[in-house]
């Protein structure tokens, strides 16, 4: 049985594994990771400028500079230069390429899945001797937002914004031209299956206008934890450290997700929403989708792009013996880089974002998300709010997070190709579970030092 990789090790391991990209920056990241050498923290008269790589393009990324220039405001101490850094939930080749040249940015945006993955290969600082001296508290947070930055017992970020995913939207001018009631959502699966056969027009053969289509949203993956979690399955057993994405309940989830596929045909589905888009294009805003999961960012698009819009919000719909409101938590996180120059200055804006009542309302106001810190005066601002509100209680009630192990983006993955396959009928939803569980098992034990079946 071989013997799991120490984190120093994981990380070389990467570096050699990148070498083809960057060959000359890595020989000398190799000697310096052997070396053990480390940046210190170098403080001069005026303020620390540190570097903040992230992901964002657009409306985000102002609104993230917005953000920082508040910040600024606040203190005279720190200086945060933004760098835009496109992130991949499977590799973050340049990343792991900083880290290992011992060249890191001193903070960093990394997605909810990336976190333990990132903490085992060593690539991130802890941060517990920072969070006890700012007496920051688990209670602090909502429960899926503080346990998806903890991996072996200690804490490797914090939550930036907290995605409460999802809530049910539905275009209540489609229901009222399908004879359906528009003030009644649907509640249940079997609900969704009655009101969509209504809602779904066609002519000549051709798809005209959708009821829903269960794996569209958010890809492929996010809709089968969504509607895993609704059926009342089960994903993962940490205490074993075991996949469960062949649990019969998310078969059944899959089963109907591929069932839409099947009696639409997945050829005229593909035709139909081959022009659809986001913004103005939107297939909710243009009536051509009278039903589907949101993301609170979306409801900023709907104001704006469908001002006039009839629609109403309401829980994801679930099955009787499964969960009904079901709900899951994400977000993005800031963290600090392992080897970073300047980790004091740079914790005292991750610290002020993601832990304050002035930054965290910042975010709300500025980028339209919410926080994952329970006393930020932005959740009191919207809780009460007809439609926001409801993304407050997802907040408040949820009790899922996609899986926090080291293997999270992989899993990810090998969801949304488990899916393609079910719906284009390559393999029956059971076979294709039973496939992605098995091929992230066999990762998960590698990453662990299992001895791999």
């Amino acid at each position: 049985m071989p013997k799991p990789l120490t984190k120093q090790t994981r990380l070389l391991a990467l570096a050699i594994n990148l070498l083809q990209l960057c060959c000359g920056t890595l020989i000398i990241a190799i000697l310096l990771i052997l070396s053990g050498c480390h940046k210190t923290e170098v403080q001069t008269g005026g303020p620390v400028e540190i570097t903040l790589w992230h992901p964002w393009g657009s409306d985000q990324a102002k609104g993230l500079q917005r953000i920082v220039d508040l910040y600024h405001h606040s203190q005279n101490r720190v200086r945060v230069r933004l760098v835009f850094t496109p992130t991949d939930l499977s590799t973050n080749q340049k990343f792991f390429t900083a880290v290992a040249a011992n060249k890191p940015p001193d903070a960093s945006f990394v997605d909810g899945t990336q976190v333990a993955q990132w903490a085992e290969w060593g690539a991130l600082l802890p941060l517990d001797k920072y969070i006890q001296q700012a007496g920051i508290k688990p209670t602090d947070y909502y429960d899926p937002c503080w346990k998806q930055a903890q991996y072996q017992g200690q804490v490797w970020a914090m939550t930036y914004c907290a995605d409460p995913n999802f809530a049910f939207c539905w275009n209540k001018e489609l229901f009222r031209k399908a004879g359906l009631n528009p003030d009644q959502p649907p509640r249940t699966i079997e609900d969704i299956d009655a009101m969509a056969q209504k809602l779904t027009q066609d002519k000549n053969g051709r798809l005209l206008s959708l009821g829903i289509i269960p794996w569209s949203q958010y890809g492929s993956a996010n809709s089968v934890f969504t509607w895993g979690w609704a059926f009342g399955g089960k994903f993962y057993d940490e205490k074993n450290g075991r996949i469960t994405a062949n649990n019969p309940r998310v078969v059944k989830a899959v089963e109907w997700m591929a069932s839409y596929a099947k009696k639409l045909g997945i050829t005229r589905v593909n035709s139909a929403t081959s022009g659809w888009g986001s913004g103005a294009s939107d297939p909710f805003i243009t009536g051509n989708l009278a039903m589907r999961c949101v993301h609170i960012s979306t409801l900023k698009d709907l104001t704006r792009y469908g001002p006039n819009l009839d629609y109403g919000i309401a829980p994801i719909p679930g099955t009787p013996d499964g969960e009904i409101g079901s709900s899951w938590v994400g977000g993005w996180l800031l963290a600090l880089p392992r080897g970073c120059a300047h980790p004091d200055a740079a914790w005292d804006f991750v610290h002020w974002a993601c832990a304050t009542p002035e930054g965290t309302a910042a975010i709300a106001r500025e980028v339209g998300l919410l926080p994952g810190y329970r006393r930020s005066p932005a959740i009191a601002q919207v809780k009460h709010d007809p439609r926001l509100g409801m993304f407050v209680k997802i907040l408040e009630d949820s009790k899922h997070q996609r899986p926090v192990m080291p293997v999270q983006a992989f899993f990810m993955g090998a969801l949304d190709r488990a899916v393609e396959r079910a719906i284009y009928a390559k393999q029956t939803p059971q076979e294709a579970m039973d496939q992605a569980t098995a091929e992230t098992q066999r990762e998960l034990d590698l990453v662990s030092g299992k001895k791999v079946q």
